[in-house]
């Protein structure tokens, strides 16, 4: 008879938590947004500095950076399809 009540040595082991690119993402987002409105609070007279900072540079640099990193995945995924 083999005895089950035993803990393998598998489930001894501690696990790290998962950490999810999401929330990381987010939080880091999050992050950066109270850091410019304390910046902003504490150099209201140097708010000039800021000024490139508009809906439409930002909505620029999301696609560009967009497109460079599905460029930078798309020969990846050939160069790997290539080799496999």
């Amino acid at each position: 008879m083999i005895n089950n009540n035993k803990i393998s040595t598998a489930n001894k082991e501690i696990k790290k938590p998962y950490k999810c690119k999401n929330c990381y993402i987010i939080r880091f987002f999050l992050l950066a947004v109270v850091f410019i409105v304390l910046f902003a609070l504490i150099q209201s007279e140097n708010l000039h500095y800021l000024d490139f900072v508009t809906p439409k540079n930002a909505a620029t640099f999301i696609i560009i950076f967009g497109i460079i990193i599905f460029l930078i995945k798309l020969t990846n995924y050939f160069f790997e399809k290539k080799n496999n």
